[in-house]
C-alpha cells in the first residue's frame, strides 16, 4: 500500500506539471524530464493498477489544463455550475484518453520490443496525437510547448510539431529505461542515453543554422505595415451592444490607428466576429468600404454571412421557429416569400479600391460552438442545449489574393489544425482573425500557442488578431515580432517581413507521422522475431566429448 500511495502522488504531480508547461507559465524546459516520473510508475506487474493510475494522469492534467471550459460553460449556456463542471470533467476523461492507451503500453512494448521501447513510445503518442485531432477536432501536439525556444522549434519545417513531440518522447522514455534498469540491477542503457543526446545536439545544430539563415533573409525581405486592433471588451460587454455599436467601436479604433500612423498602413485586419451584420451588402457594405477608401489600406475582417435557401418560409415555419429557439436560425426580412438564412462564418477583404477582393467561409466549424452535433437529426437538442449557434461549413479551402500577398485565412481555431493549414495553395501569408473572448485565462494563450506552429511548419509568417487576445505575429524562424495579453486593448502597426520559405513540411505534410505509424507496426511484428534471435542458440551435446 505505501508504494502504491507513492505512485498515485507522484501520478497527480505528474499530471499537474503539464499545466506550467503550458503557457502561460510556459516552463518549456520541464516538458524535458516531465514525463519519465510516469513512465516509471507503471508496473510491469500491476497492469489493473496501472490502468488506473493512466486514466486519473489522462483527467487531471486535461482538467487542470482545461479548466476554463467550466467558466464559458456557465457564462454563455443554459448549464448551472454543477453541470458545467460535470461537463468540464467528462470532456477531461475523454480526451484523457490517449494517455491510458499510452502509459499501459510501456511495459508490454517493453517485453515485446525490449530496448525498442524507447522509439515505440514516442511513434505511438505522435500517432495517438494525430489520431485525437481527426476524431476529436482539438489536437494537442506536445511539441509545440517548444515554441520560444529558437533552435528546437525549427524541427517543425521538417518533420511538423510531430517531430518534436518524439523527439522530447524519446529523451523522457531514455530516462525512464535508466531507471527501470537501476531497479533490476542493471547497467545504465548507455548507448541509448547517447543516441538521445546526439539527438537533442542535432536538432540543436539544425535549428542555429536554420534559425540563422532565415533571420538573415527575412531581414532584407521587404516589409508590409499591417494595422491590428485588439478590444478589452468581453463577450458579455458585446451582447449588451447594439450592432451599430460593436462596429463603430472597430472604425474609430482603426481612425485612431490611421491618425498615428500618417506613413500608412499597407492592411488592417480586424478579428474574427468584428462585424456580426452581412458584410457583402446594405449600409454595412458601404461603410466598410468607405472606411478602406478614405483610409487608403486594405481591411480584412471576420464577419458572418447569410445566403438564402431555396425554399420559402411560411407562417407555421416562423411560429415554430420562434417558439423553439429565436436563435436557431436568421431569416432575411420576414415579409412573404422570404426564405431562410443560410449562415457562414466568414472573412472578407476589402481592396483600397472599397472593393471586396474576396471570401473565405469556415470550414471547420466548432462543434458545441458554431453547431450543436446532431441537432439537425434531433432537434430537441436545442431545446436541452441553449448557446451553440447554427454556422454551415465552408465547402472550399481558397486563398484570398491582396496587393501583396496570397493570404491563408484559416479563422480561429481552424490555425491549429496541421493539415489544414497546406491547403492554402500558394499561399505566403497567414491572417488569423480569433475570437477568443468566450474564453478565461488561460485558454486564450493556449490557443495562441497551438496556432504558432503553422508559421514554423508552412513558412510563411503568421498575424493572429484576436477579438481580446492573444494577438501576435509571429515569423517563419519562429520569432514572435508582436504580442499582446488577453483583454488588453491594442492598436499597433507592425513590419511584418513578407518572404515565403519552402519546407520540408509544406512539400510532404504528416510524412514523419506516418513513418512513426508504419514504423510502430513493423516493430510490433517484427518484434517476437528480433527477441528469439537474441537469444542463444541451445545446441545439442557432443557424444565425442562425453
Amino acid at each position: 500500500m505505501p508504494q502504491l500511495l507513492i505512485r498515485i502522488v507522484i501520478t497527480v504531480l505528474a499530471a499537474a506539471s503539464l499545466s506550467v508547461i503550458a503557457p502561460p507559465v510556459n516552463l518549456h524546459w520541464l516538458h524535458w524530464v516531465a514525463l519519465a516520473p510516469m513512465m516509471w510508475v507503471m508496473r510491469a506487474d500491476t497492469p489493473r493498477s496501472n490502468r488506473w493510475l493512466a486514466f486519473t494522469y489522462g483527467t487531471i492534467s486535461t482538467l487542470i489544463i482545461f479548466r476554463w471550459l467550466a467558466t464559458t460553460i456557465m457564462t454563455f449556456s443554459n448549464l448551472n455550475p454543477a453541470l458545467a463542471w460535470i461537463a468540464t470533467l467528462l470532456f477531461s476523461m475523454v480526451f484523457g484518453l490517449p494517455w491510458l492507451i499510452l502509459w499501459t503500453s510501456v511495459h508490454p512494448l517493453r517485453r515485446r520490443l525490449g530496448a525498442g521501447w524507447m522509439l515505440a513510445i514516442p511513434a505511438l503518442q505522435v500517432v495517438l496525437e494525430y489520431a485525437q485531432m481527426l476524431l476529436f477536432l482539438f489536437p494537442y501536439n506536445h511539441g509545440v510547448s517548444q515554441y520560444r525556444t529558437d533552435w528546437v522549434w525549427q524541427l517543425g519545417s521538417v518533420t511538423g510539431i510531430a517531430g518534436i513531440t518524439f523527439l522530447l518522447f524519446f529523451v523522457n522514455a531514455t530516462l525512464a529505461e535508466t531507471a527501470f534498469r537501476r531497479a533490476e540491477g542493471k547497467p545504465p542503457p548507455y548507448p541509448w542515453l547517447g543516441s538521445a543526446a546526439a539527438a537533442v545536439v542535432l536538432t540543436l545544430g539544425f535549428g542555429a543554422w536554420r534559425y540563422g539563415s532565415i533571420s538573415y533573409q527575412l531581414e532584407q525581405a521587404d516589409v508590409v505595415r499591417v494595422g491590428m486592433v485588439q478590444t478589452d471588451k468581453t463577450m458579455l460587454h458585446r451582447f449588451t451592444e447594439s450592432r451599430a455599436a460593436m462596429i463603430r467601436d472597430w472604425i474609430e479604433a482603426t481612425q485612431r490607428l490611421t491618425e498615428a500612423n500618417p506613413g500608412g498602413i499597407d492592411l488592417v485586419v480586424w478579428s474574427e466576429g468584428s462585424s456580426p451584420r452581412n458584410v457583402h451588402e446594405g449600409r454595412t457594405n458601404t461603410i466598410l468600404s468607405q472606411l478602406a477608401i478614405n483610409g487608403g489600406f486594405e481591411l480584412l475582417l471576420g464577419g458572418g454571412t447569410t445566403i438564402r435557401r431555396d425554399y420559402p418560409v411560411t407562417d407555421e415555419e416562423w411560429a415554430a421557429h420562434r417558439e423553439r429557439d429565436p436563435k436557431e436560425h436568421e431569416l432575411i426580412g420576414r415579409e412573404p416569400g422570404n426564405y431562410w438564412g443560410e449562415s457562414y462564418n466568414s472573412v472578407y477583404l476589402f481592396g483600397r479600391d472599397g472593393e471586396i477582393r474576396g471570401r473565405y467561409d469556415k470550414v471547420v466549424p466548432l462543434p458545441f460552438g458554431e453547431y450543436l452535433p446532431l441537432a439537425s437529426t434531433f432537434p430537441i437538442l436545442r431545446t436541452w442545449i441553449k448557446g451553440p449557434g447554427d454556422f454551415r461549413a465552408g465547402t472550399e479551402v481558397n486563398t484570398i489574393s491582396s496587393e501583396f500577398a496570397t493570404l491563408a485565412t484559416p479563422i480561429c481555431y481552424e490555425a491549429i489544425i496541421p493539415y489544414l493549414g497546406r491547403q492554402y495553395a500558394g499561399a505566403n501569408l497567414m491572417l488569423n482573425p480569433t475570437n477568443d473572448a468566450w474564453f478565461s485565462e488561460p485558454g486564450p494563450q493556449l490557443h495562441a500557442m497551438l496556432a504558432t506552429g503553422r508559421a514554423m511548419e508552412l513558412g510563411i509568417p503568421l498575424v493572429r488578431t484576436a477579438f481580446t487576445g492573444v494577438s501576435m505575429v509571429v515569423l517563419p524562424n519562429g520569432d514572435i515580432i508582436h504580442e499582446v495579453a488577453p483583454f488588453v486593448a491594442d492598436e499597433s502597426v507592425v513590419n511584418v517581413p513578407l518572404k515565403a520559405f519552402d519546407t520540408p513540411y509544406k512539400r510532404f505534410g504528416d510524412w514523419f507521422t506516418w513513418l512513426c505509424l508504419i514504423g510502430l507496426g513493423v516493430s510490433l511484428a517484427a518484434g517476437p522475431w528480433l527477441n528469439r534471435q537474441k537469444q542463444p542458440v541451445e545446441t545439442a551435446p557432443d557424444p565425442a566429448a562425453q
